[in-house]
């Protein structure tokens, strides 16, 4: 089966805080790992590198023609509504050749909801 994407750009909020963002390196990781033969970028919205338009050059430059945009944000506030569609808007237009698809929220995919319950009822019902 072939692959509907050939890259992927993780966006998050950033923080000055380095230790902040290693969860999302780390995840960045990962997925390069089980995503083998996909570009996996990692950008963040503010306070921190790489930004989105360079993350956007990075795999684009890799040769990506279709990306997924995947906002590692719990819910889809102000910053996936209305910040990430901007960003998108200005990379669609230095890339016309590129296919951007932006994913919602992915606090909101159901596998990530349940697991977040899971791990509350663990913690709900766990000797201390």
């Amino acid at each position: 089966m072939a692959e509907i994407f050939d890259a992927v750009i993780l966006i998050a909020h950033g923080a000055r805080d380095e230790r902040w963002m290693e969860p999302f390196r780390v995840m960045q990781s990962e997925l390069t790992a089980k995503l083998r033969g996909l570009t996996v970028a990692l950008a963040f919205l503010e306070f921190a590198a790489p930004t989105f338009a360079e993350a956007a050059d990075q795999v684009c430059s890799a040769g990506a023609r279709r990306i997924l945009v995947a906002p590692i944000f719990l819910s889809g506030g102000g910053h996936v509504a209305k910040d990430i569609p901007v960003l998108v808007g200005a990379e669609r237009d230095r890339h016309p050749d590129v296919a951007f698809t932006v994913a919602g929220a992915i606090g909101e995919e159901h596998e990530v909801a349940s697991g977040m319950r899971d791990a509350v009822v663990r913690l709900a019902t766990s000797a201390r």
